[in-house]
């Protein structure tokens, strides 16, 4: 870690650190985006040049969208509190467009391993935690749930699934173009374990089709590919075996089949699909009733808890990002925001940047099943990416048109 530490520049340290402290505290990561933030903006106000900001309009927008609903809602102490949270797609663009502008190029590897070492740091310390806590205060589980003490010091299993899924990705593609991260591939598979056992059910799908795609389209470009393709599908399947030897991450999954096909049971130990629908339901008639305008970051709550005919259901968001959206702000909104993104992933792909295509695929999907942006683990990750983004996509077309 000190070898990248040395080689790196002040300003990537700032934003690796922003990476970095995103799995291990909340407190810590307000604390660095601020710091950072404050930074980029002497280092813009002493240069005199704004102009950069103007490549991060779609950033912006999403504050901006977040702003105006804040506006139209009743109840400003909750929009207040939602409204501050969407701060970072407003910091970040300052961090950023300084890079721009200064033509300052990022070593995205390194920046990205930040989250990879963060990741590793949390994982042990709570592992420690919880191992303190069945040995000497005799903490008990059942049912494969030693998982669930871990989580208690952890981020929340769904955010913390999307960390190590790119975490995975981001060092073993560097590993594969650079040749760097040769020590840290090592523990890939441990992470690879974390994934499967945390049980999230749209990470292990993301974990089981779509990494393995992804990692064997690295592989293809090593001189013995055949001979690495096999090597990793064996390993990864040895893996995935010894993940569903864990009694509760194999049921729910055996559960959420059942769900999905209707297939009745005697008990229903996991929320599952059917759980999700009864809440998607209930937004789509909200939905129906104001199509263009949405309700307000602020009063959806209670509208919710209002329309939810159970009381299982009450305080519960839309477990969807994109029906979220469309709550919140419109679908007029939530498509020209959709837009934004849509055009920085197009962009993505054609610049070839698997890492953040990666990224992408993540957040999207897992924003059909969560409703990532209500807490900051997920706003931080999104507007970090959304900015990462925009800044690759310009710093490629400035070298390409040179």
């Amino acid at each position: 870690m000190n070898k990248y530490i040395n080689s790196l520049k002040f300003e990537e340290i700032l934003l690796s650190t922003i990476l970095f402290s995103l799995p291990i505290s909340i407190g810590f990561n307000s604390f660095v985006v601020i710091i950072s933030a404050c930074f980029f903006l002497y280092k813009t106000i002493t240069k005199g040049n704004f102009s950069g900001l103007f490549f991060y309009i779609a950033s912006f927008s999403f504050f901006l969208a977040q702003f105006i609903s804040y506006l139209s809602s009743n109840n400003k102490h909750e929009a207040g509190s939602k409204l501050l949270l969407y701060a970072s797609f407003v910091l970040f663009p300052i961090c950023f467009s300084y890079l721009t502008t200064s033509k300052i190029k990022l070593n995205q590897n390194a920046v990205f391993k930040f989250l990879f070492y963060g990741v590793i740091i949390i994982l042990i310390y709570g592992s420690i935690r919880f191992s303190y806590d069945i040995l000497f205060h005799n903490v008990r589980f059942d049912y494969g749930r030693a998982v669930a003490l871990l989580v208690n010091y952890i981020p929340h299993h769904t955010y913390f699934s999307m960390f190590i899924l790119i975490s995975i990705f981001s060092v073993f593609s560097g590993r594969i173009e650079n040749s760097e991260n040769r020590k840290s591939v090592f523990i890939l598979p441990i992470l690879y374990l974390f994934l499967i056992l945390l049980g999230s059910r749209m990470a292990i799908i993301l974990g089981i089709i779509i990494l393995p795609l992804f990692l064997f389209n690295k592989m293809k470009k090593q001189n013995n590919k055949m001979k690495a393709l096999i090597l990793l599908g064996l390993f990864m399947s040895i893996i995935i075996f010894i993940g569903f030897s864990n009694d509760y991450v194999r049921d729910k999954i055996i559960y959420t089949y059942y769900d999905l096909l209707n297939i009745s049971t005697t008990e229903k130990p996991f929320f599952g699909v059917s759980f999700r629908l009864q809440i998607w339901y209930s937004i789509l008639d909200l939905i129906y009733q104001s199509p263009l305008t949405g309700y307000g970051i602020g009063d959806i709550t209670e509208l919710l808890n209002i329309r939810y005919n159970k009381n299982e259901l009450q305080g519960l968001n839309a477990h969807n990002q994109y029906l979220q959206f469309i709550l919140h702000h419109g679908i007029i909104i939530f498509l020209f925001l959709f837009l934004f993104v849509f055009k920085l992933i197009k962009q993505c792909v054609l610049n070839k940047n698997s890492v953040l295509f990666f990224s992408w695929i993540v957040l999207l999907s897992f924003s059909f099943t969560e409703s990532i942006l209500n807490r900051q683990w997920g706003v931080i990750l999104f507007a970090f990416i959304v900015n990462y983004s925009i800044y690759s996509n310009n710093l490629f077309s400035e070298n390409n048109s040179k």
